[in-house]
């Protein structure tokens, strides 16, 4: 599954950059440029070209690396881990896969519910405002099996309802968008609307510590902390790997989950 991402984005790379290159050529030959603004324009053009094809050659050398390594699907139930490696997906929508550090895959983050007519916004809104869309995500184990759901609805605050695979209310998260720019302040409730763990992210970085009333830590999260063993297979600069409680009941660990799904599919990368 890694060296499928891999050559999913190194294919993505080299498409786009040559539809870019090829809309350079098009200007160049069309309308040619006679100032120096002109020149400026087309060699924007022809840089953003560039880049998407170094980006290409970049995934290109990342799947080469990883493409003989076995790494088969992890044995483990997603609800079972004490971590999760986070990697942002390609698609129309925000998407996550989940990864041990080992490199096991152990399921994914998707919508499965989409209207039509979000499609076309897909293509000019960043990842912060498509997750205000009102769009069902799924979490998924390895199989392709539905584990839970969550979907967001709200004006001023974020209101995401969880739900298990029956259509039964399992909690919610509730995250104020508006009141601070230093830091994401937020509420995971229960069913039954009642606080079980506060929520306080750092905006700029997305570091998070969340411990509940008792002293309890339920996860963890520092940017740029990755365990350097597993840099051969995890080959980005980047790599978010969350920490877990694994003394959480099913119920709170589903609602963990799709908290920090939700956190991390509005990230924008």
């Amino acid at each position: 599954m890694i060296a499928t991402m891999y050559k999913r984005r190194m294919k993505a790379a080299f498409a786009l950059s040559s539809i870019v290159m090829l809309i350079g050529i098009s200007v160049f030959f069309i309308d040619r440029p006679d100032s120096l603004q002109n020149w400026l324009n087309l060699s924007s053009i022809g840089i953003v070209g560039l880049f998407l094809f170094f980006t290409g050659v970049s995934n290109q050398i990342k799947y080469n690396k990883v493409k003989d390594i076995q790494i088969h699907e992890s044995k483990a139930s997603l609800l079972e881990l004490d971590h999760l490696v986070l990697k942002k997906d390609l698609g129309f929508f925000p998407r996550l896969l989940l990864f041990e550090k080992s490199g096991h895959f152990v399921g994914t983050i998707k919508p499965i519910r989409i209207a039509f007519i979000f499609y076309p916004m897909s293509l000019l809104l960043r990842d912060s405002l498509i997750m205000a869309l009102p769009i069902t995500y799924g979490v998924f184990s390895n199989k392709g099996n539905v584990l839970f759901t969550f979907k967001r609805k709200g004006m001023k605050k974020s209101i995401v309802t969880v739900k298990n695979v029956h259509g039964r209310k399992l909690g919610e998260y509730v995250q104020e968008d508006w009141k601070s720019l230093v830091n994401i302040k937020g509420e995971l409730r229960d069913a039954d609307d009642k606080l079980i763990l506060p929520v306080k992210v750092k905006a700029f970085s997305g570091d998070f510590t969340l411990t509940d009333s008792e002293g309890r830590q339920w996860a963890r999260f520092y940017n740029g902390y990755f365990p350097h063993e597993y840099t051969n297979i995890f080959r980005d600069v980047y790599n978010d790997i969350v920490e877990l409680s694994d003394n959480l009941s099913k119920h709170h660990k589903m609602l963990l989950i799709a908290m920090i799904g939700f956190l991390f599919l509005q990230r924008n990368q």
